[in-house]
């Protein structure tokens, strides 16, 4: 759990939208150069372990950002109506 002190600093990084796709991609490319290797040796079985494990790991990088824009601020405006009586 992030204390407040570390949360604010998350959302000064988050609200810069470039920032945060670039981290992202460099993840994102990261993962993508780590694609399993297929062997001549490899049976289903292996295949099937490496592409899993492959896969968890993107979703694992995919949940890990949407967690991080998870603390991003909204600067949305919220607007007040006048009740007219």
């Amino acid at each position: 759990m992030l204390n407040p002190l570390q949360q604010d600093k998350l959302a000064i990084i988050l609200n810069d939208e470039l920032l945060i796709s670039s981290i992202e991609a460099v993840f994102n490319e990261t993962i993508n150069k780590s694609k399993p290797d297929i062997e001549k040796t490899d049976n289903n079985s292996v295949l099937g372990e490496k592409y899993r494990s492959y896969e968890i790991a993107k979703q694992i990088i995919k949940q890990g950002f949407i967690d991080l824009r998870s603390y991003q601020e909204d600067n949305k405006v919220n607007k007040t109506f006048k009740k007219e009586r």
